[in-house]
């Protein structure tokens, strides 16, 4: 890591809409990587996942029963996976 970064320990993740092609990308890049999820996560101080791949497949389907219509209701649905793959990005995974 380059001197003087550091990582966002809460990052804004949330949007309040998300289109059905960003949720399309979140699902795909996922969908491509389950077999590599680690058993758990950290995600920040307050939020430990002690079964990330479970965690991650119940979200999932939440996102594709929803994907046309990711508003403010299913939102925070969509927002943890791209917490999640910012974590995991930040260790790696690409």
């Amino acid at each position: 890591m380059e001197e003087g970064h550091q990582i966002e320990k809460n990052p804004h993740v949330y949007q309040p809409v998300y289109t059905v092609q960003e949720t399309d990308g979140i699902i795909h890049w996922f969908e491509e990587r389950m077999d590599k999820l680690p058993q758990s996560l950290q995600l920040n101080e307050a939020t430990f996942t002690a079964n990330l791949p479970r965690t991650v497949d119940a979200l999932l389907k939440v996102a594709k029963a929803h994907r046309e219509n990711i508003t403010v209701t299913f939102s925070g649905y969509v927002a943890h996976l791209v917490l999640i793959r910012l974590r995991l990005e930040e260790q790696g995974m690409a």
